[in-house]
């Protein structure tokens, strides 16, 4: 099954209303002004970022996606991950660490449907790969 995410929009659009407004101001230096307008640019380029997990038979894939275009695309089988960590991120939020044994570990926060941790418990179990839940995930999922 396929599950998607957005990059956090509310943070991004807050650093936009309070960096866009000081461009206009003519007291800055070239310098400073150049890094405002390419930070806006930077903020603007972010909020159509995307992320995907496809959750299939012994394998997941990873992606990265800016409007429709794949920025990065990772596949990783069950032989290569070494945990599947789960822990809560934030107040009420779960999240899980996919540690790969070779590259950069895979961050799964803020999917959509929720269903993806319990489908990732599943692949986990049915690869045999070791999963680790933190105090704090176990009360999340009571």
């Amino acid at each position: 099954m396929v599950y998607k995410a957005k990059t956090q929009r509310g943070i991004l659009v807050f650093l936009l209303l309070i960096t866009a407004p000081s461009i206009s101001r003519n007291d800055f230096s070239n310098g400073l002004l150049y890094f405002q307008i390419g930070l806006v640019v930077f903020i603007l380029l972010s909020l159509f970022i995307q992320f995907r997990v496809k959750i299939g038979d012994g394998y997941l894939v990873y992606q990265i996606l800016f409007i429709a275009l794949p920025i990065y695309k990772k596949e990783v089988s069950h032989n290569q991950i070494a945990l599947i960590k789960f822990k809560r991120v934030g107040w009420m939020t779960k999240g899980a660490i996919i540690q790969v044994k070779k590259g950069f570990n895979i961050r799964v926060v803020h999917f959509s449907p929720d269903n993806i941790f319990v489908d990732l418990i599943y692949f986990a179990n049915e690869n045999s790969i070791p999963i680790s839940k933190t105090k704090d995930f176990r009360i999340l999922e009571k």
